[in-house]
């Protein structure tokens, strides 16, 4: 097994990351730069990879080369998968082991799955926490069922379902009409709330202003005053009783 890529190093995420684990457990990690005249493997496995999976790495797989996809294939191709979820008020979602082809997003399906879903209370980073617990699930799946030795399914995408934003059209997508009532804007605000990834905003004279979603402005509020007696007990040198 050989990990390919390297993680993004952000501030706010957790640590250790995913390349620290596969160091510690003496798994290689290494760039497709750096695949140089490596053995074939059973499967090339992309999972959450923002990068294209060359036509040469691909090859190397004797089964198959796979995508994991954080939504549902065909019909959620590309950047704004999450988004576009809530945009149209969908209540099915869901996330797809696909086969890598030179095109993102493009190859045939090898399982998609499915679940139910609340458009009106969700936001990009709970549909986004979700997804990513619904997809262990799905790589678990297809663990097993690569292990069992059976065929694995294929099934070509349809063409007509078939829909592909790229980053362009997902950035577009974050300003909010001019003159959506407050129901449009409250949706636009949800679908794009993931911190610290710019969110929806509207547009005027005085340039853009971003904003939050109500459902999260009162979460925000509960954990900022969650704590409120227990500092002014302190304060006064005293035990809340609980």
């Amino acid at each position: 097994m050989v990990v390919v890529g390297r993680n993004v190093s952000h501030p706010w995420m957790p640590t250790p990351d995913l390349e620290a684990h596969a160091r510690r457990r003496g798994i290689p990690v290494r760039s497709q730069k750096e695949l140089l005249d490596p053995p074939p493997v059973d499967f090339v496995i992309s999972y959450m990879y923002r990068n294209r999976v060359t036509a040469s790495t691909r090859a190397l797989a004797r089964r198959a080369a796979l995508n994991f996809h954080a939504g549902p294939l065909p019909e959620f191709g590309g950047w704004a998968f999450y988004n576009v979820a809530i945009l149209e008020e969908r209540r099915e979602y869901g996330c797809t082991c696909h086969y890598m082809e030179d095109a993102f997003d493009a190859g045939d399906l090898l399982r998609v799955r499915r679940f139910p879903i609340n458009p009106a209370q969700e936001t990009a980073e709970s549909l986004e926490r979700r997804s990513q617990e619904e997809m262990i699930q799905l790589f678990l799946e297809f663990c097993a069922l690569a292990e069992s030795g059976s065929e694995l399914p294929r099934e070509a995408q349809d063409p007509a379902r078939m829909r592909y934003l790229d980053r362009a059209g997902f950035e577009a997508l974050k300003r909010i009409p001019e003159g959506a009532d407050g129901a449009i804007i409250d949706r636009h605000a949800r679908a794009f709330w993931a911190p610290p990834y710019g969110l929806a905003y509207l547009e005027g004279a005085g340039g853009r202003v971003e904003v939050v979603p109500a459902c999260v402005k009162e979460a925000l509020a509960r954990e900022f005053h969650r704590a409120d007696l227990d500092r002014l007990f302190m304060a006064a040198g005293l035990e809340l009783e609980r």
